[in-house]
């Protein structure tokens, strides 16, 4: 017989087989003074400008050359004006502007021509429509005025000017401000102090006697001084605080140009997506709903909206492959449930255009057992290479605990519909089909739906109980309603709240729960848009109907579920409940055998297994947990046999040869243990416990 000790430890290795797998930790960011030169040159030289904060950061954090070449791509990608076509403008339009830059200005200063003020403008802005030049009038600095057409959509003005001196006469051009310069850092004779704003006569200030005097030089360049956006009504010695904001404007051209939550969700799913996708990040919104259903039971309702729709022409039709990714983790980033589902769809020409005008919701639900929880969303067009990603935070309440109310989900529609017995369609909550998407925008001709669900609810609140619902707009109370707890739906409540009296803007709506005395024990809010537009609208939905057969899928996956968070007992019961349903299901009983080890029941775990042991297309994990429960029950013979017919079929596996190896010891038969451990050893040689067992069995 074996030591107990060595038998206490070969148990655990098995059942540490079977455990959850190690969450690998993230690695350290790099800093900057780490990057190669060429990336330290792309940084700090040739995007400096034109790069925002968050890209800057996340650039930053990149591991490896391949992730940074792939950022480059995307960073140019997401800056494209004509996304469909060889050729990227913006990109080139950049390099022009830099190759300018460095050609023409910083000659008259040991700098590169984009670190100068002349260059750095150009470099955000572009050349401009004109430039007026005073660099040969008497008493007057050398002074450039560049002027330009705005685009208001960027916070610019219409039309603007950028002014450029030469202080005191020399160096390199540098910006002018208004505020900051004035008329008198343009005038080349010694007037000093005139900021001081101590009045050289009667009648005039220091600011107005370099204006006057500036005005005698060169009346045209006086004008301009006053303010860079021309028009504006602006007096010597008065601050154009519109000029200062330009000037801090023009800084941030490029950052409203471009939206950086792309290399958020490059850093984020890197290594999740492959190298053709990861430069192809599209913008999604998406939106989540915890709904119990009439079992008590808890589904995670979930819509995803992609910004835009990428279709393949394929046989005169337009085909879009969507490939939708999703997992549940706990607060330690444990994965508690994955999943990918195939969303295809097919289109001509007309239906593309509108699902392209109206946008596309893509919905689905799942079972998920009680618990706090993150929730990730990939979702991968196969055929354009292009991705999109999300999270958001679920809290799904169990079935005992205090009272509560689950979140407020606001819809424009709700439409009775009927399904077949056992079918489970995403949003559908009784006979009502809620119709909802991520934008929570609505037409004063609508009607506004809330839908939400009261839990923990004893027979005494609800006979007691009420409801409250309390609409604000900008933070005063604009309509209040009450309803009796005991008239609400058990499968949750369907709301409907006509819109036709609430005018235009931005509106909360408040649920509250309240007990026999009138005292708050749980609320729930959202935000919503009343618009102007007389109507909204609509995505087009493709949603996942799932058949009565599902719910056997539906014991199954929360028994996976309640396996990762270590509730073993409770998993076993669905589990064992799966597969008396469907006993045919390989993956079923594996699941149920598992649970069954792990709870130590090892004659139980062998009875569910065996009727697979011979069969052909038998998956890896029966002829191994067949062969951990015999080893378990100490049934080495039959332990061997399994771990056998694993190696033949399925390979080299380490875990296994060394169980093998331990089976044989225990048979009597050291050298075919030696040789299960040798084995071992050639696949994975750094196994110092192994090392020693084979060293000892030779020396014998």
């Amino acid at each position: 017989m074996k030591p107990p000790a060595l038998k206490a430890v070969a148990l655990a290795v098995l059942l540490a087989v079977l455990g959850p797998l190690a969450v690998a930790q993230p690695k350290a960011a790099a800093s900057k003074a780490s990057l190669p030169e060429r990336y330290k040159r792309w940084l700090d030289e040739e995007v400096v400008y034109i790069i925002t904060k968050r890209e800057r950061d996340v650039f930053l954090q990149l591991q490896t050359d391949r992730e940074r070449d792939i950022f480059l791509g995307a960073f140019w990608k997401h800056r494209d004006p004509t996304p469909g076509t060889p050729k990227n403008e913006a990109e080139e339009e950049h390099r022009r502007r830099l190759d300018h830059a460095n050609k023409f200005y910083g000659r008259s200063v040991p700098l590169p021509g984009w670190r100068t003020d002349r260059g750095r403008i150009h470099i955000l802005l572009g050349p401009p429509q004109n430039i007026e030049q005073y660099s040969n009038v008497h008493g007057v600095h050398p002074t450039e005025i560049w002027f330009y057409l705005g685009d208001p959509a960027l916070g610019l003005p219409t039309a603007f000017n950028v002014i450029f001196f030469r202080k005191e006469g020399v160096g390199d051009y540098i910006l002018y401000s208004p505020t900051e310069h004035g008329p008198r850092s343009l005038i080349a004779s010694s007037m000093g102090g005139y900021r001081d704003v101590t009045r050289v006569s009667g009648s005039m200030t220091n600011d107005q006697a370099a204006y006057k005097e500036l005005q005698d030089l060169e009346p045209n360049l006086a004008r301009q001084t006053l303010s860079l956006i021309p028009g504006e009504a602006s007096q010597p010695g008065y601050e154009s605080m519109a000029s200062t904001r330009l000037l801090a404007t023009i800084a941030t051209v490029p950052t409203k140009k471009v939206a950086a939550d792309y290399a958020d969700a490059i850093l984020k799913y890197k290594d999740f997506v492959e190298v053709d996708y990861t430069a192809n990040y599209i913008a999604s919104d998406v939106l989540v709903q915890v709904i119990r259903d009439e079992n008590g039971e808890s589904f995670v309702h979930y819509t995803v909206e992609p910004a835009r729709i990428s279709a393949e022409e394929i046989g005169g039709k337009y085909e879009i492959r969507f490939l939708l990714n999703g997992r549940v983790s706990d607060a330690a980033g444990k994965t508690v449930y994955q999943f990918d589902k195939d969303f295809p769809l097919s289109l001509t020409a007309g239906e593309l255009e509108d699902v392209r005008a109206q946008s596309l919701s893509i919905q689905d639900a799942f079972p998920v057992v009680p618990g706090a929880y993150t929730f990730d969303l990939l979702l991968k067009n196969t055929l354009s290479k292009e991705f999109a990603g999300a999270g958001t935070t679920l809290v799904v309440p169990g079935p005992s605990g205090p009272p509560g109310l689950g979140a407020l989900l606001l819809a424009y529609g709700a439409e009775r519909a009927k399904s077949g017995p056992g079918e489970r369609i995403p949003f559908k909550v009784g006979d009502a089909q809620i119709l909802c998407q991520t934008r929570k925008t609505f037409s004063a001709r609508e009607a506004l739906v809330l839908f939400y669900q009261p839990y923990g609810i004893t027979e005494d609140l609800r006979a007691s109980g009420t409801l409250q619902t309390i609409f604000y707009r900008e933070n005063e109370e604009f309509l209040r309603r009450t309803r009796r707890l005991a008239d609400a739906p058990p499968e949750g409540v369907v709301d409907t709240q006509s819109l036709t009296d609430f005018g235009p803007g931005y509106y909360q709506v408040r649920v509250a729960l309240l007990d026999g005395a009138g005292k708050e024990l749980a609320q729930a809010k959202e935000n919503f848009e009343v618009s102007l537009a007389p109507s909204i609208p609509r995505p087009r939905v493709m949603s996942k109907v799932a058949a009565a057969a599902v719910r056997d899928d539906d014991l199954f996956t929360t028994g996976l579920q309640l396996m990762s968070k270590g509730d073993i007992e409770g998993a076993r019961a669905r589990l064992a409940a799966a597969h008396s349903r469907a006993p045919q299901r390989t993956d079923y009983a594996v699941a149920y055998a598992q649970a069954l080890f792990r709870l130590k029941d090892y004659p139980k775990t062998k009875e569910v297994l065996l009727p697979w042991a011979g069969a052909e297309d038998t998956p890896a994990e029966i002829p191994a947990l067949l062969g951990f429960a015999c080893q378990a029950m100490e049934e080495f013979e039959e332990a061997v046999t399994y771990y056998t017919a694993y190696l033949v079929r399925f390979g080299a596996n380490v875990d296994i040869l060394n169980f093998l190896g331990t089976c044989h010891l225990q048979l009597g038969n050291r050298d075919e243990a030696l040789k299960a451990w040798t084995k071992s050893l050639e696949v994975s040689p750094n196994q110092e416990k192994i090392k020693a067992l084979v060293d000892s069995l030779r020396k014998k």
